[in-house]
């Protein structure tokens, strides 16, 4: 260690505790380790537990010219996890920083920091008998709702555009200053956590997917819980039906009528939720062949399509949504079910019975069907967590950490018009390239609003294969060129997309972003450098 990082490390001790600065070679590794090949270490671990020791030690850093790199609870499977895009960044984790505060019911808001988990938010709305829901993806229970609201993470419900639910950041400056966005900079703003603008500048969106402050507390908007919920599922045959899908939603999604998002899967996505890679039908070979996947297809009851969304309001409402949505996919799938809590509570008594009438094994569908439609009223699930371990040889251990475990993951996704031909378009891209580098097409799409759908595009493989890391590395990349020329960009990038990321188009776009405001926040570079930096 350098003289500085050793007087910082001195200063962190003194701001933060002994036990919360963390030089433990072993934890040292895990933090540095993602799904993919890294090559970044980091020098120490900083445990601050509230925001003035997050001013403190950035001023610290400030002091040191140490590089840090904050990460909420560090999670982010498949995209980088906790491991930072530059190497001997001193990694700020926010987990202690875990309160909820501020719960309005009327208004339907709370206000929560860093290492709130959305697990933790589900459960203390229920228990608090609130009658409010929070919005949830399908990755861990365990991981952080400001880290996924800060990349513009996509959930399931109503409120799926998660970065537009929010407001009231309180935000900590690359030099330790500190400020409140909207009306928080008042103090005695009464529209402070219902109105996200303020007057004058926004500043919010300067704070996602960047590197120039660090948010500490937020206000999110909830969703209050409706009359009725139904679930719907639905699959359809032949991959040219994605068109006709996409085509008959559209109009739906932009008349407020699908207020959800909606979630649609290829027959290997869907397969990959279900069972790890099936190398005893294989032979030990890959990728899959076309008639081993059928074979897993048609045992869960999926086809090459399969999708789900929800239906939201009172019960006239659902009903007549219900009739326009059978109406609109009529001859486009070959199934279209929908599901409540009392069809739900019959299925989880009498999965046997229900199995043989449709002919698949409900016992070991139900929990995923379950958990999806647990997250349609934002209730997490770690159910989908086995899907990092596709391609492990080994069963994935009860308690699962795809980091520790060599789980080869890498996420891309990319954003389109909400259009079939585009979606197709995508499709066809991605699939032709997963198969020639062996790697199976594990490819969904998800309606993310009124207008706009993103590919959900997944390398799954095991990192302790020699050659993989570099092979699933060289399929992204050209995931990456491909798309990126047929005009597809992704939506969020993981730190292996962080030095793609220039755009060829608008020259003072980068220097706004990458020279003159990041010169104005961080002269010194210390918060997160090589992050979304253009």
């Amino acid at each position: 260690m350098t003289p500085s990082l050793l007087d910082a490390i001195s200063a962190w001790k003194a701001a933060v505790g002994d036990e919360y600065v963390d030089l433990d070679t072993e934890t040292l590794s895990r933090v540095a380790t993602a799904t993919f090949a890294t090559s970044n270490q980091s020098p120490a671990v900083i445990h601050p537990s509230n925001r003035e020791e997050v001013q403190t030690c950035v001023q610290i850093a400030n002091r040191y010219r140490i590089p840090i790199y904050p990460v909420s609870t560090g999670k982010n499977w498949g995209n980088g996890s906790s491991a930072p895009t530059a190497n001997n960044c001193v990694i700020l984790h926010l987990g202690r920083l875990n309160k909820i505060t501020e719960l309005d019911q009327k208004q339907a808001c709370v206000t929560i920091e860093p290492g709130v988990t959305q697990g933790q938010l589900s459960h203390f709305l229920r228990e608090s008998k609130s009658g409010l829901w929070v919005d949830v993806t399908g990755a861990s229970a365990e991981t952080s709702l400001i880290g996924n609201i800060m990349e513009r993470g996509v959930g399931y419900s109503p409120y799926s555009n998660r970065v537009s639910k929010i407001c009231r950041l309180e935000v900590v400056l690359p030099d330790g200053r500190f400020i409140v966005t909207g009306f928080g900079k008042y103090g005695n703003a009464h529209a402070d956590r219902v109105y996200p603008w303020g007057l004058g500048p926004s500043l919010d969106g300067l704070f996602t997917q960047s590197n120039l402050g660090i948010v500490t507390r937020l206000t999110l908007w909830l969703m209050p819980e409706p009359e009725r919920m139904e679930c719907f599922y639905f699959k359809a045959h032949g991959e040219d039906k994605l068109v006709d899908i996409i085509d008959a939603l559209q109009p739906l999604k932009l008349r407020g009528i699908l207020q959800s998002a909606v979630h649609i899967g290829n027959n290997y996505k869907v397969v990959n939720t279900y069972y790890q890679y099936p190398w005893e039908l294989t032979g030990g070979k890959t990728p899959m062949s076309e008639s081993v996947l059928k074979d897993l297809a048609r045992s869960i009851g999926c086809d090459d399509w399969s999708g789900s969304g929800s239906l939201y309001g009172t019960k006239n409402q659902v009903k007549e949504a219900k009739r326009i949505l059978r109406r609109a996919l009529t001859k486009k799938v070959t199934k279209l079910s929908f599901m409540t809590d009392s069809s739900l509570a019959v299925a989880r008594r009498f999965p046997g019975i229900l199995g043989k009438l449709l002919g698949v094994d409900l016992k070991s569908v139900f929990p995923i069907i379950e958990s999806i439609y647990g997250m349609q009223k934002g209730i997490p699930s770690d159910v989908t967590m086995s899907t990092p371990y596709w391609r492990k040889k080994q069963a994935p251990p009860e308690i699962r950490d795809p980091d520790r475990d060599h789980c080869g993951l890498i996420w891309y996704s990319p954003v389109a018009p909400l259009d079939g031909s585009h979606a197709t378009a995508m499709y066809q891209i991605s699939k032709q390239i997963l198969l020639t580098y062996a790697f199976e097409p594990l490819i969904a799409f998800a309606l993310m609003s009124e207008r706009a759908l993103c590919g959900v595009i997944a390398i799954a493989y095991d990192r302790d294969v020699p050659g993989e890391d570099e092979r699933a590395m060289a399929c992204h990349r050209e995931l990456v060129l491909k798309l990126s020329a047929a005009g597809y960009y992704p939506y969020r990038a993981g730190i292996q997309n962080m030095p793609n990321l220039t755009p060829e188009g608008d020259r003072d776009y980068v220097k706004l972003i990458s020279h003159q405001l990041k010169q104005v926040f961080d002269p010194d570079n210390i918060l997160s450098p090589g992050r979304y930096e253009f």
